[in-house]
């Protein structure tokens, strides 16, 4: 009844297990303190830590206001702690409207529960809280006597959302979540809650079918295949780019980039589909990875040792890194000197089923598809179970390194094409104009060595010579290009058309001779 109430929630997440717990506890200044802890329900995808932490704060205030209204409390001051700084930022700037349209975003179901919560803690009781973010796992760092009341709580009740997965079953996670009162409406898909931005999932849930069927055509995937790739991380990934490299990413992913091959296909400026560097193969999209031209082994070694710095920043799994070292090092042509199985550490048999099962679900996807940011949700899981058995766990999820992963190697699939790009036409604007000036030149050239057939009402090629023609500005030369491959197209298709309505020669002979039988 007097003094500032103390409350610190924490969430969990084990992937691994399919599972999620979160706890609080209340703690007063006499030192009494009530606690509790229970599962975090929901389907697999939107069982997050932010789920998690976020079900701890919204738990702790409902048992806070069950307590005022029962001890008919008029004054009360909490003061609540949480590790999740998205959750803390909610929590201080509250709700001005809610309109489920446009306020519904992560984890809508919670928010709107959290809010009336809070607003009739208000409305009833003179009521005054705080929230503030508290690091996590700070034992780890100093003993816990020496750490400040509510580091001290963060810790203890970390080790409660571990307990609470040995509760009864009937306590233990679930996929179904019920309609909370205080959201007003939710939307299901099958037996799954949508609890996290509703018009794009109901978009995406509209779209699935022909979405699936493009990947399936353009990639090659079975049906089954899909279901193994962690889409959100890729999502993820993807929206770390800005507008203009998302754009040359997702071009890159559906092979849509502009490679001598395509260019080729579809008639455009370019003389054949062979690669400008290496001049030994068809330019496509996963020949990029695989040129042999010497600067372009050199500049994919640099990207290659960059990608693995970033993604021990990330302190990826020693285990994961040489499988995928192994893998990956043929698809980009680099030697393997490793030999896989000697080189992996010891493993324990959970991680070693997991290990096999990724592979094989990766080896189904293409493991040039990692490049691609298509990789097996299994990595996600695997990843989980490890860093559950790691003494010193890292702070990020398992999910959060899923989602670096992905983006490390869509950078280094952007710079390999970068290079590329940059190689063939010009790093700098001035390089690209000289380069296309000279490509336009060796093409007109080229065209009056074999000057293509045209129709007599177009203007002979040689009506102006070539030294004149060669002294065109790069537009006026790109134009005139353009103009001649429209006028071969138009003369080649107008032949065909006149060849059409032209009898053949045995015609017209059976004819002749019908006439003169006729005639006799």
């Amino acid at each position: 009844r007097s003094g500032t109430a103390m409350g610190v929630s924490d969430g969990s997440v084990r992937v691994s297990e399919n599972r999620a717990s979160h706890t609080w506890i209340i703690h007063a200044t006499n030192g009494s303190a009530i606690s509790g802890k229970g599962p975090v329900d929901g389907h697999s995808d939107s069982r997050t830590s932010h789920r998690a932490e976020l079900q701890g704060q919204t738990a702790m205030f409902l048992i806070f206001s069950l307590l005022i209204q029962y001890f008919q409390l008029a004054s009360v001051k909490l003061a609540t702690f949480c590790d999740n700084q998205s959750v803390v930022n909610k929590v201080k700037q509250g709700w001005r409207s809610w309109r489920f349209r446009h306020t519904k975003g992560p984890d809508g179901d919670l928010q709107a529960l959290l809010r009336e919560t809070l607003n009739k803690m208000e409305q009833q009781t003179c009521v005054t809280y705080s929230s503030d973010w508290v690091k996590a796992h700070q034992d780890d760092e100093a003993a816990i006597k020496s750490l400040s009341r509510e580091s001290a709580l963060n810790v203890q009740i970390d080790q409660q959302t571990k307990e609470a997965y040995a509760l009864p079953a009937q306590w233990q996670t679930r996929v179904f979540v019920p309609v909370f009162q205080a959201e007003g409406c939710a939307a299901y898909l099958g037996n799954n809650k949508i609890t996290s931005y509703p018009q794009r999932s109901l978009l995406e849930h509209w779209q699935e079918n022909e979405a699936k069927k493009y990947l399936q055509q353009r990639h090659g995937f079975q049906p089954d295949t899909l279901a193994y790739i962690r889409w959100q991380s890729l999502r993820f990934a993807l929206k770390r780019f800005n507008p203009h490299r998302r754009a040359t990413v997702v071009k890159l992913i559906h092979r849509h980039l502009p490679t001598n091959e395509k260019l080729f296909k579809q008639g455009r400026i370019v003389m054949s589909s062979t690669c400008p560097r290496c001049v030994a193969a068809d330019e496509t999209n996963s020949h990029i990875f695989c040129c042999l031209n010497h600067e372009a082994v050199q500049q994919r070694k640099e990207d290659w040792l960059l990608l693995w710095k970033e993604l021990y920043r990330a302190r990826t799994a020693t285990i994961i890194e040489r499988t995928w070292k192994h893998y990956l090092q043929s698809v980009i042509a680099l030697p393997t000197s490793i030999n896989l199985v000697d080189s992996l550490p010891a493993a324990r048999v959970e991680v070693a089923v997991l290990l096999q099962q990724a592979v094989k679900e990766q080896s189904e996807i293409g493991w040039d598809k990692l490049f691609y940011g298509m990789g097996s949700s299994t990595w996600r899981t695997l990843h989980a179970l490890i860093d559950l058995n790691n003494p010193r766990p890292p702070q990020r999820s398992a999910a959060d390194w899923m989602n670096s992963a992905t983006h490390q190697f869509l950078k280094f699939s952007l710079r390999c094409w970068k290079h590329q790009n940059s190689t063939v036409h010009g790093a700098t604007k001035q390089e690209q104009h000289q380069i296309a000036l000279k490509n336009a030149r060796e093409r007109i050239t080229n065209i009056y060595e074999n000057p293509p057939s045209l129709a007599p009402q177009f203007r002979s090629i040689f009506a102006i010579p070539l030294a004149h023609r060669l002294k065109l500005p790069l537009q006026m030369a790109e134009q005139w290009i353009s103009m001649i491959m429209h006028q071969a197209t138009a003369t080649s298709h107008n032949f065909k058309i006149l060849m059409k309505q032209h009898k053949p020669i045995q015609t017209h002979f059976r004819t002749m001779r019908r006439e003169a039988r006729q005639q006799a």
